[in-house]
């Protein structure tokens, strides 16, 4: 029976951003209109046709625009990595390279990959995953919708020396043609935001579908918390939300709860094994990323403006301080995939 693991991430912002204040005009918009256990993010007309009409069609719009910015853009951001998700850490002052390394390491351990195995990376990035399960001796095949991605990962592969064992390919995973349970281990790491609340359970099936019956599926997305607690509530996340949707990832969503995930994960026929919460993990990596940013403000300001500088910095400190405090997280999850 296939497995699957969940894994979980956090976020944050400055708030100049949000000095109007139809901003929070549309927040009560969202919360009349949504679902009480899914919030929505955006304007209503816009969220609307992203999440309730969200079409797989769109991604081919949304995505290079969140990812073919550049790859100094990105190096600027992830540095010498290249890992565009939480790191893990361990006590003390650890480098954010460290801490990647080890987080590769969980995935790969997450998902039992050996030597022979035939891997799935839906997302890969700029690639650096795709390579280090390569390392471990699987072959390895990874989907992107952004050429700058794709182009980049292919260098890295070559550098590596795994041009034979990695195959990065450009497409639309829902038009990915291959035959039923084609690979040992696959793998998504926060690349489900993108897939749209009406797509989740046919992306899950998909997976499921691909996975061989004794297969692994590794997933991490980020989230929000659902429920409120003394002395708080997650207005300032749905504000957080609807900056992102406009000027970091149009049309992803990443406000699904846990348990929410879970259930789809479960209703799509794997079995979940495991379940873990990045929190101070994921913090913590975008707090170096915004140091990152900041160490590079002048090049980056010269070849794209201040105005790009300072709405990424945006991005980048508001979601250090809404994972900090508990709000936005990234979520690891292991599943067996039941055949039935």
């Amino acid at each position: 029976m296939p497995q699957a693991c969940f894994v979980a991430q956090i976020g944050l912002s400055e708030c100049e951003v949000f000095s109007k204040p139809e901003g929070f005009i549309l927040c009560v918009a969202v919360l009349i209109v949504s679902h009480p256990f899914v919030p929505q993010f955006g304007p209503l007309g816009p969220l609307l046709h992203v999440q309730v009409f969200h079409d797989t069609d769109q991604d081919a719009d949304y995505l290079p625009e969140a990812y073919n910015k550049g790859d100094d853009w990105f190096e600027a951001t992830l540095a010498d990595p290249m890992v565009y998700t939480g790191a893990l850490y361990a006590p003390g002052n650890e480098s954010v390279w460290s801490a990647q390394q080890k987080k590769l390491e969980f995935i790969a351990y997450g998902l039992g990959v050996k030597k022979g195995d035939k891997a799935l990376e839906i997302g890969c990035g700029w690639g650096r995953l795709s390579n280090y399960l390569a390392s471990k001796g699987a072959k390895v095949t990874g989907v992107t919708m952004s050429s700058d991605q794709q182009a980049y990962a292919k260098r890295m592969s070559s550098q590596l020396g795994n041009g034979e064992n990695v195959d990065i390919v450009l497409k639309n995973f829902f038009d990915l043609q291959l035959p039923d349970k084609s690979f040992n281990v696959i793998s998504s790491v926060e690349m489900a935001e993108h897939v749209g609340i009406r797509n989740y359970n046919k992306f899950l099936r998909k997976v499921h579908r691909l996975l061989a019956d004794d297969g692994v599926f590794y997933l991490q997305v980020a989230g929000l918390p659902r429920g409120y607690a003394t002395g708080y509530n997650h207005y300032e996340d749905l504000v957080w939300g609807l900056f992102m949707d406009e000027h970091v990832f149009p049309g992803a969503d990443a406000s699904c709860p846990m348990g929410w995930v879970v259930t789809h994960l479960e209703q799509a026929g794997f079995e979940v094994q495991s379940v873990h919460n990045m929190g101070y993990h994921y913090s913590q990596t975008l707090y170096h990323w915004l140091q990152n940013w900041e160490a590079s403000k002048d090049r980056i300001v010269k070849a794209y403006g201040e105005r790009s500088w300072r709405r990424w910095r945006v991005f980048l400190a508001w979601s250090v301080r809404i994972s900090r405090r508990l709000g936005c997280g990234d979520r690891q999850r292991a599943s067996d995939v039941g055949c039935g």
